[in-house]
């Protein structure tokens, strides 16, 4: 991808840019701080999302490498501490919160649409 490939490259405030490889590989990115409006989103981008609204402690920050995984985002997620050594933080945020499995992410999704599937059902006893 080039600069030229999104209109926002040259205004965005975005610390983690698609389009700027040495962000990808070197910057952080604290939750109160601006995410890359392009699209369509990749996962990272789309974790940034989730973190947003459920992180505790928007003073920890997440590098592309904790936020290209597809792990769950559960609420109060926490990144590493700014102040402390990174790279046993990482080792052990990343043991923490590793990538789904193929099956997992079919499980989720399945038990999804049932949760769904039962509100609508539950939903439809109270207006009849």
């Amino acid at each position: 991808m080039k600069s030229t490939d999104c209109k926002k490259f040259n205004t965005c405030s975005a610390p983690i840019c698609p389009l700027d490889q040495e962000s990808l590989e070197k910057c952080s990115w604290f939750p109160d701080e601006d995410i890359c409006t392009r699209t369509p989103y990749p996962l990272w981008i789309k974790q940034q999302k989730k973190i947003v609204k459920k992180c505790k402690n928007p003073d920890r920050y997440f590098i592309f490498k904790m936020l290209n995984i597809n792990f769950i985002v559960g609420k109060g997620i926490e990144g590493l501490d700014p102040d402390l050594e990174e790279r046993p933080q990482l080792q052990k945020w990343l043991k923490a919160h590793r990538e789904l499995t193929q099956l997992e992410k079919d499980r989720r999704r399945e038990h999804i649409k049932e949760v769904g599937t039962k509100q609508k059902q539950i939903s439809l006893k109270v207006i009849g």
